[in-house]
C-alpha cells in the first residue's frame, strides 16, 4: 500500500557552499576545490587579508547535478496553464514510474470542467483516463483541505472505492494513484493525479521527497497563474471598453511601440500617416517630437495623469496640430516603463467647422474661439464628458460654455445646434 504521510520537515543535504566551508575548516592546506559537471569551484584563502573567496570557472558548460532541474525551472517560469502543464508533466515523467498523469482544474463541486493529460510514450492502454473525482469525492468530504492522498488511503476508509474505480473503467497498466489537492480557501481549485505503473507499488525515499517538494512548487505556480489570468481578464475587459469609447488612447512600451490603440486613436493616427496600420508604429510625425519631449522631461520622475501635455505640429500639413496628454509609469522600473497617451486634435479655430459657408460664418463670429471648438464637437454628437477630455477642460466649464452657445445662437438643444452648424 502506498501512503504519503503528513508534511514533515525533511533533512536536506548541505549545499555546495556549506560543504566547501566544512572542507575548508578541516583541510590543512587551506585550499579546497569542488566540481559540478565541467564547471570548477575553488574555495581558498586570500593571501593579502586572510579572507575566504569562492571562485567560479565559467569556461566550461555547466552540467546540472539535478537531471530534472530544467523542468523545475520551466515550472517556476510558467506564465499560463499550457506551459505549466508542459513542464510539470515532463518533470513527473522524468522522476517517477508514471503510467499517466492529469491536471484537473476549474472544478465545480467535484466535477472538473477543464483538464490536461499525459500518457507516457508507447503505452496504448491509457486511452480512457479518468476526468472526474467520483472515486475521491467521499474521502475529500471526510478530509477537507487535505493536501495529498493515494487510492490506498481512500480504500482503507471506503469499502466502495474499488467499485467506483471499476465504474470508471481504469486502464490496466496502473492500480494506484497519487492525488495532490490544491485549495483556494475552502474551495477545491485543482487536482493533480499521478498514476503509478502496475509493477511499482512502492516509491523510494527520494521519490517521496520529490513529491512533497513538487506539491509546494506546483501550488505556488498555480497561485501565480491564477493571479495572472485574473489580470489578463481584467485587462481584456478594460481594453474592450477603451477601444469603443470615443477617446483617442494609446499605450506605449518603453521604446514607444504601441501595445494598445483605441479605435478613435487609430482614426487620428491615419490622418497623420498613411502607413500607420501596416506596422502599427506611431506615425513619425508624432513619435519624433514625443521622443524628444520625453528625453527633455527625463529629469521629472512621475508625470501626473492629466497634467503633462504637448502640442505637435504636422511636418507637411500647416495648421494641423495634435494635443498629446502624457502620463508615464513610475521611473523606479525603467525597463518596464509605459506611457499612456490621450490624443486630441488641436486645429485652427476656423477649420473646426466649415467657415466658408455664408450661413455658418456669421454664427461663428458670435462665439468666442473657445466656444467655437465646443460647438463643433457638440455638432459632431459628442457627450459633455468626452468634449471635456478632448479639450482638457472640466465638465462644468464645458456645460457653462454650451449654455452660452445656446443663448448666443438662439437654439434650445443640441439637435438644433447640430442642424444649424451642419
Amino acid at each position: 500500500m502506498l501512503a504519503i504521510s503528513a508534511p514533515v520537515v525533511a533533512r536536506r543535504p548541505a549545499g555546495l557552499l556549506v560543504r566547501l566551508l566544512e572542507c575548508y575548516k578541516c583541510c590543512p592546506c587551506r585550499h579546497t576545490h569542488g566540481t559540478v559537471g565541467s564547471t570548477s569551484w575553488s574555495w581558498k584563502q586570500r593571501p593579502a587579508r586572510g579572507m575566504d573567496m569562492l571562485m567560479l570557472d565559467n569556461s566550461g558548460t555547466f552540467a546540472y547535478s539535478d537531471h530534472a532541474i530544467r523542468e523545475r525551472a520551466g515550472l517556476v517560469k510558467s506564465l499560463d496553464m499550457a506551459s505549466l502543464w508542459q513542464s510539470c508533466s515532463a518533470l513527473i515523467s522524468k522522476v517517477l514510474p508514471c503510467h499517466s498523469c492529469s491536471l484537473l482544474f476549474d472544478i465545480d463541486g467535484y466535477q472538473p470542467n477543464q483538464g490536461r493529460h499525459l500518457l507516457t510514450e508507447g503505452r496504448e492502454d491509457g486511452v480512457r483516463l479518468a476526468t472526474s473525482l467520483d472515486v475521491a469525492a467521499p474521502y475529500l468530504d471526510a478530509n477537507p483541505r487535505i493536501r495529498w492522498y493515494t487510492f490506498s488511503q481512500i480504500a482503507s476508509q471506503d469499502a466502495h472505492a474499488s467499485d467506483r474505480l471499476k465504474a470508471q473503467n481504469p486502464t490496466p497498466g496502473w492500480r494506484e494513484f497519487i492525488h495532490f489537492a490544491f485549495w483556494e480557501d475552502s474551495r477545491l481549485e485543482a487536482v493533480l493525479s499521478i498514476r503509478i505503473l502496475h509493477d511499482h507499488g512502492d516509491l523510494t525515499e527520494s521519490q517521496l521527497s520529490f513529491l512533497k517538494d513538487l506539491y509546494y512548487l506546483l501550488d505556488a505556480s498555480l497561485q501565480r497563474i491564477r493571479t495572472l489570468e485574473s489580470e489578463r481578464t481584467r485587462q481584456s475587459a478594460l481594453e474592450s471598453l477603451l477601444y469603443d469609447l470615443p477617446l483617442a488612447t494609446i499605450l506605449l512600451e518603453e521604446d514607444l511601440t504601441p501595445c494598445f490603440v483605441s479605435q478613435e486613436a487609430r482614426r487620428l493616427c491615419r490622418r497623420w500617416s498613411d502607413d500607420f496600420d501596416k506596422d502599427d508604429a506611431l506615425p513619425r510625425a508624432i513619435e519624433e517630437p514625443l521622443r524628444q519631449w520625453l528625453e527633455a522631461s527625463a529629469g521629472s520622475r512621475d508625470l501626473p495623469l492629466g497634467k503633462s501635455s504637448l502640442v505637435i505640429g504636422h511636418h507637411h500639413r500647416p495648421g494641423h496640430r495634435l494635443r498629446v496628454e502624457v502620463s508615464s509609469s513610475p521611473a523606479g522600473n525603467a525597463r518596464n516603463s509605459r506611457h499612456l497617451l490621450i490624443l486630441a486634435p488641436d486645429v485652427d479655430d476656423d477649420s473646426v467647422v466649415d467657415a466658408s459657408s455664408p450661413r455658418v460664418l456669421p454664427l461663428l463670429n458670435c462665439l468666442s474661439p473657445s466656444e467655437r471648438k465646443v460647438a463643433a464637437l457638440v455638432a459632431e454628437g459628442l457627450r459633455n464628458e468626452v468634449i471635456a477630455q478632448r479639450l482638457f477642460r472640466s465638465r462644468k466649464t464645458v456645460e457653462s460654455q454650451i449654455s452660452s452657445i445656446f443663448r448666443k445662437l438662439n437654439v434650445a438643444n443640441r439637435t438644433q445646434l447640430a442642424r444649424l452648424l451642419n
